[in-house]
C-alpha cells in the first residue's frame, strides 16, 4: 500500500509541476526543486516528523490547495495559450487554442490534486506544530482567559495589515490567515497589558513613537490605495473624506500592536547583545576613534544631501546614481510600508526588521513637518549607525584586540564601498547589517536565535543561505535531527511571513521568479561576466571608472563606464582571498567569508545578476566584506609568522591612505555632477 501511495504521489506531482512551467528556465527549475524538495521531506521515513492533521487542518489544506491550482491553471494558461506549438496542434484536430489549454489545465489539475494536498496539508500541520510549541503556554483551561484579556490583539494587528493593504487578490487572502494566526497567538500568551505596563518610561516613549511613525507612514499607504480604488470604481469625491477619517481610525486601533511587536524586538535584540557581550571590552579611546569616524561620516552625508536629491529625491525615480531605485524606495517608503513593491520575494519582511529602527526617526520628521532632504538626512543616519554597526560586528567575529578593531575600522571607512553607501538609501545597507549579525550569532554559538536568521533572509532571501548553518546537530552524524532542525527553521521563516499578512509572496511566487529572472545575465556572453566579476572584486574597494551618461536610460545619469577589459586588481584580491581561506581554514570566520565568496560566485557571475545593466556596484557591500575580512587575516597571518608587531595597523594605515586617495575624488566627481544636475530645490 505504501510503494502504491508513493508511485501515486510521484505521478500526481508530475502533473502538478506542469501547472508551473514556464518556458523561462529559471521559475521552471525553482518550480521543480521546490516541489521536488517538499515532496521528499514529506515522503522520507526515516524523518519520522510527527505532525498531527485534523478535520480543521484538512478543511484549510482543501482551500489551499484549490487556491494553489487556481493560480497554477492561470500561470498554465498564460504561458501555453500563446504558443505557436499548442496552435499548430489544435489548428490540426480543429480545436479552439483556449478550450484545449482548459482542458489539459484541467487534467493537471485533477491529477495533480494529490501532490498538492499533500503538500499543503503536511505544511498547515507542520506549521500548526511550531506555531503551538513556539508559544510559552498551551493549557486548554487559560486559552478562553488568555483571549478575554488579548481581545484587541488580533483586531490591532489587522488594523496594521489592512494599512498596508494593496487591493489585489494576492495580497486580500493573507489577511484572514494572518488573523487566524493571531487569534492563536492571542489565546496562548499572557496578558499583553501586564507586560507592556512593565516596561519603563523610556521603552514607553521610545517603541511608541516608532510604532506611531509605522503606522502613520502605512496611514499614507492605506490612503493612497482608496484613492486608486474610488476612481476605479468611480465613487462619489465625498468618499475621500471617509477613507481620511479610516485610516487615521486605522492608525489609532494598529498602534497597540506595532507598540508590542516593536518592544519584543529590542527586547530580544538587546538580550543578545547582553549574552554575547559584544561591548564588554570597548575601550574609551576607542571610542573617541569611533565616534570621530561616525562624526566624520555623518558630516559628509549631510553636507552631500544639503547639496543634492540625486539619492532620495528626483523626480527620476530609478537609475541617476548607476542602477540605483533610491529615489523610489524613498519617496514610497520602502523602510515601513510591507507592501512596497520592491517588498517582493526578494525581501519578503524587510519593512518588518527595517521598521523597529527607522520609526522613530519619521516621526520626527512628519512632527517637524521636514523638508524631503531632512526626512532622508535623519533615515539616512540610522543607516550610517548600521552600516558602522555591522563593521563593528565584524572585528567581534574576528576576534580582534582594541588595536586591530581600530585598523579594521579605519580601513572599512575608507573602502568606496562605505563611502559610497554612506550617500545610497538602498536595501543592501540593512540587508547587510541583518546578515552580519545573523553571521556573528552562528559563530558565537552560544545561542542560535531564530530572530537573526529572519531578519538576514527577510531582508534579503539569498542571505537564507545561513539556514544549514543553524542547527547545533552534525548534519553527517546527526542527519535526522539535522534534518528536522532546518525543516523547523525554514517553516517558521514561513510562518512570519504568514503571520505578517504577506501570503501574497506566496500566491505570486511563479509570477515574482519569472520576473526575476529578467535580470539574469543570460544574453551576457561568459568573457563579458568575467569581466564584470573582477571589476566587481575591484569596486568593493576602490571606485571604478564611472561618468556623465546620455544613453543607457531615457535621462541624464551616473553610470560605470562599459567594462571591456579583466581587473588585475580584481584577480589579485581574488587570488589572495583564497590563499588566505587555505592558511585560515580552522577560523570559523574565514570559512563563512571564503563561502560568501564563493557565494558571489554563483549570484554574480554563474547566474549574471546585475551583468545586463552593467550594475553589480549595488551588491559590493552585500558581499565585499568577505573579501576584506579575508585579505585581513592574511595580513594578521603574515604578522604572526614573521612575529614582527604592528604590521596590521600600518597596512590598515597605508592601505586607507591610498584608498582614500582614489576614492574620494571619484566621490567628489560624482558629487558634482548630482549637484549641478539635482540640486536641492
Amino acid at each position: 500500500m505504501e510503494i502504491k501511495r508513493k508511485i501515486l504521489l510521484l505521478i500526481s506531482t508530475a502533473f502538478a509541476l506542469c501547472l508551473f512551467f514556464s518556458p523561462s528556465p529559471m521559475p521552471a527549475l525553482f518550480a521543480v526543486a521546490a516541489f521536488l524538495a517538499a515532496l521528499a521531506i514529506i515522503s522520507f521515513d526515516k524523518l519520522k516528523i510527527a505532525v498531527t492533521t485534523n478535520g480543521f487542518s484538512r478543511i484549510v489544506a482543501v482551500l489551499v490547495t484549490l487556491l494553489i491550482e487556481f493560480k497554477g491553471i492561470d500561470k498554465f494558461r498564460s504561458v501555453w495559450v500563446y504558443s505557436s506549438k499548442v496552435a499548430a496542434v489544435t489548428n490540426r484536430l480543429n480545436l479552439s487554442v483556449s478550450m484545449f489549454v482548459l482542458a489539459v489545465g484541467i487534467v493537471c489539475c485533477i491529477v495533480g490534486f494529490f501532490a498538492i494536498y499533500s503538500i499543503s496539508n503536511w505544511g498547515i500541520a507542520l506549521v500548526s506544530k511550531l506555531l503551538l510549541e513556539s508559544l510559552p503556554e498551551r493549557k486548554k483551561e487559560n486559552i478562553v482567559a488568555n483571549l478575554k484579556q488579548n481581545w484587541y490583539l488580533p483586531i490591532s494587528a489587522m488594523a496594521f495589515f489592512c494599512l498596508n493593504m494593496i487591493f489585489t487578490y494576492f495580497y486580500l487572502p493573507g489577511i484572514p490567515v494572518a488573523f487566524v494566526i493571531m487569534i492563536v497567538v492571542a489565546s496562548q500568551v499572557t496578558s499583553v497589558w501586564d507586560q507592556i505596563r512593565q516596561n519603563s518610561v523610556w521603552t514607553h516613549i521610545f517603541c511608541g513613537a516608532s510604532a506611531l511613525g509605522v503606522c502613520l507612514a502605512t496611514r499614507i499607504n492605506f490612503y493612497t490605495e482608496c484613492l486608486k480604488l474610488m476612481e476605479k470604481l468611480s465613487l462619489p469625491q465625498s468618499f475621500d473624506k471617509i477613507f481620511l477619517i479610516v485610516s487615521y481610525l486605522g492608525v489609532a486601533v494598529a498602534v497597540l500592536f506595532v507598540y508590542f511587536c516593536i518592544q519584543l524586538f529590542w527586547k530580544k535584540v538587546a538580550q543578545i547583545f547582553t549574552e554575547t557581550q559584544i561591548f564588554s571590552d570597548v575601550k574609551k579611546s576607542e571610542l573617541i576613534i569611533y565616534g570621530l569616524l561616525f562624526a566624520l561620516t555623518l558630516g559628509y552625508m549631510i553636507f552631500s544631501f544639503a547639496k543634492t536629491d540625486a539619492f532620495y529625491g528626483t523626480p527620476y525615480l530609478n537609475d541617476v546614481i548607476y542602477t540605483s531605485d533610491s529615489p523610489s524606495l524613498v519617496k514610497d517608503n520602502v523602510y515601513l510600508v510591507a507592501t512596497h513593491p520592491e517588498n517582493d520575494l526578494r525581501q519578503p519582511l524587510f519593512a518588518l526588521f527595517a521598521a523597529p529602527f527607522i520609526g522613530l526617526p519619521y516621526l520626527i520628521g512628519r512632527v517637524l513637518d521636514a523638508s524631503a532632504s531632512v526626512q532622508a538626512m535623519l533615515v539616512d543616519t540610522v543607516q550610517i549607525v548600521m552600516l558602522f554597526g555591522a563593521n563593528f560586528i565584524l572585528t567581534k567575529m574576528l576576534k580582534l584586540d582594541c588595536v586591530k578593531r581600530v585598523s579594521f575600522m579605519l580601513l572599512t571607512t575608507f573602502t568606496y564601498t562605505y563611502l559610497l553607501f554612506t550617500l545610497m538609501m538602498e536595501q543592501y545597507l540593512i540587508a547587510y547589517f541583518w546578515l552580519i549579525f545573523g553571521i556573528y550569532i552562528i559563530c558565537e554559538k552560544r545561542r542560535l536565535e531564530q530572530i537573526a536568521l529572519w531578519g538576514a533572509g527577510g531582508t534579503l532571501l539569498t542571505s537564507m543561505t545561513l539556514l544549514p548553518f543553524m542547527s547545533k546537530n552534525n548534519p553527517i552524524r546527526n542527519f535526522k535531527e539535522y534534518v528536522i532542525d532546518m525543516v523547523k527553521y525554514g517553516m517558521s521563516f514561513v510562518l512570519v511571513i504568514l503571520t505578517f499578512c504577506r501570503a501574497d509572496i506566496f500566491l505570486k511566487l511563479t509570477r515574482s521568479v519569472s520576473s526575476l529572472s529578467s535580470f539574469t545575465g543570460r544574453d551576457v556572453g561568459l568573457i563579458d561576466k568575467v569581466n564584470q566579476y573582477f571589476t566587481f572584486i575591484q569596486s568593493c574597494f576602490v571606485a571604478p571608472k564611472a561618468g556623465l551618461n546620455t544613453t543607457a536610460v531615457d535621462h541624464i545619469s551616473w553610470q560605470m563606464e562599459a567594462v571591456t577589459g579583466i581587473s588585475i586588481i580584481g584577480v589579485v584580491i581574488l587570488a589572495l582571498a583564497i590563499i588566505s581561506a587555505i592558511l585560515n581554514r580552522r577560523n570559523k570566520s574565514s570559512l563563512f567569508a571564503i563561502g560568501w565568496v564563493a557565494f558571489s560566485v554563483v549570484i554574480l557571475f554563474v547566474l549574471g545578476w546585475g551583468t545586463k545593466e552593467n550594475g553589480q556596484i549595488l551588491y559590493a557591500l552585500y558581499f565585499g566584506w568577505a573579501f576584506l575580512v579575508l585579505l585581513f587575516q592574511l595580513v594578521e597571518k603574515i604578522e604572526t609568522k614573521l612575529k614582527v608587531r604592528f604590521i596590521t595597523p600600518l597596512f590598515s594605515v597605508g592601505c586607507s591612505v591610498a584608498m582614500a586617495v582614489v576614492n574620494i575624488p571619484a566621490i567628489m566627481e560624482m558629487m558634482s555632477f548630482a549637484s549641478n544636475h539635482f540640486p536641492v530645490q
